[in-house]
């Protein structure tokens, strides 16, 4: 089993390593998510949902919630945005 696989944010392709949360692997891409309470230093806690996304049709935070591979992830889909 790899350690790497691919999953998509916004309709590009990303790859992710196994336990990285969909921040993280959207850091690693480049791809910025807005956020609040994910700093450097602190435990990320999902509390201020500044950095919601939807992740195969669920709204979750991306600081928390582990990449799935295949997962497609919505960053600024009209539900997201407002």
């Amino acid at each position: 089993m790899s350690d790497s696989f691919k999953f998509a944010i916004d309709g590009v392709e990303v790859l992710a390593r196994r336990g990285q949360s969909i921040m993280q692997a959207a850091d690693a891409a480049g791809i910025y998510i807005p956020r609040l309470c994910d700093v450097e230093g602190l435990e990320p806690q999902g509390s201020c949902r500044v950095c919601i996304v939807k992740q195969s049709g669920r709204v979750v935070s991306a600081c928390t919630q582990p990449v799935i591979e295949g997962s497609i992830v919505e960053n600024e889909s009209e539900e997201i945005l407002g």
